[in-house]
């Protein structure tokens, strides 16, 4: 067991900003350390209108053509976070290591509640796929292979993207793929949490909890869905592992099999993200391995 894991099961099956603070430090080294040779970026691209309405692209330095193009999206809870909360780091790492192997990067931002309730992110996260849809081929991607990455609130609006009709409308969320990383796919109600998630989740969503199922994930998976990777940490607290494993039983119930699944042990709510493209990384192979069974 590496320091960091040992570091991680001390924490435990707890999450708030102390955690947040804490796991950044522990993977602020290995990221120093990490490779981010052969890569060029652009950075703050307007997708919106809204002034969080921002992405970075990374494409590698030896131009691709038609190269698979993966964005990310941070968490916060619906109502924070930040694209490059440690700047050139966290969660700079993610799309540098996409880059890195030959693909297109994109890092992004968006609206955030209570002043942007739901679909808000979601619907941001779908105008950052339609400008790339549109722009993406002068960075050597592929517009019709964009896989979209969230992680916490991120994979919410991921999520919500990929399934909800309501918010990709009739032409379809137009991805090649989903990887939601520990998401919360159902609003939840103070009785199930009684911690700033719940709070956070009705920010979002709205005090009318007879809208909740409509705008749930959850309820909204069917055949024809883009493919799924789904994964979960061993120290997710049970408000923010529920609803992995309930949005695993509605995909095996729709595709009668098993989706691409990632358990991910000595780690917490947060902290898979951070280890990708470091010496510690376990969750990249995987990612890239998803992405590729796609788009060979």
């Amino acid at each position: 067991m590496t320091d960091v894991a040992a570091e991680i099961r001390k924490i435990g099956q707890k999450f708030n900003p102390e955690v947040l603070k804490a796991t950044y430090a522990l993977y602020k080294p290995y990221q120093e350390r990490a490779p981010k040779d052969g890569i060029e970026i652009t950075r703050d691209i307007a997708y919106g209108d809204d002034a969080r309405n921002l992405l970075d692209v990374y494409m590698p330095a030896k131009h691709p053509e038609k190269a698979p193009v993966v964005i990310y999206v941070h968490g916060g809870g619906y109502v924070a976070g930040e694209r490059s909360p440690l700047p050139g780091l966290i969660y700079d790492n993610v799309p540098t290591f996409f880059a890195r192997n030959g693909m297109i990067g994109v890092n992004m931002t968006y609206r955030l509640a209570p002043q942007h309730q739901w679909p808000a992110g979601a619907a941001d996260v779908g105008k950052a796929v339609l400008w790339l849809r549109e722009n993406v081929a002068k960075f050597g991607g592929d517009p019709n292979k964009i896989f979209v990455m969230g992680q916490s609130a991120g994979a919410t609006h991921v999520a919500t993207w990929t399934f909800v009709p309501a918010v990709h409308g009739a032409e379809g969320p137009r991805i090649a793929g989903a990887m939601l990383l520990s998401g919360v796919y159902a609003p939840q109600h103070p009785v199930y949490s009684p911690e700033r998630p719940a709070e956070n989740s009705v920010g979002y969503y709205g005090t009318d909890e007879s809208k909740w199922a409509e705008r749930s994930p959850l309820n909204h998976v069917k055949p024809g869905h883009p493919p799924v990777f789904v994964a979960v940490t061993e120290f997710d607290p049970y408000g923010l592992a529920w609803p992995t494993a309930a949005l695993v039983a509605e995909l095996v119930k729709c595709d009668k099999k098993m989706p691409w699944f990632s358990f991910n042990r000595n780690h917490n709510h947060v902290s898979p993200a951070m280890q990708i493209n470091s010496e510690i990384d376990g969750l990249g192979p995987e990612l890239l391995a998803f992405v590729r069974s796609v788009s060979p």
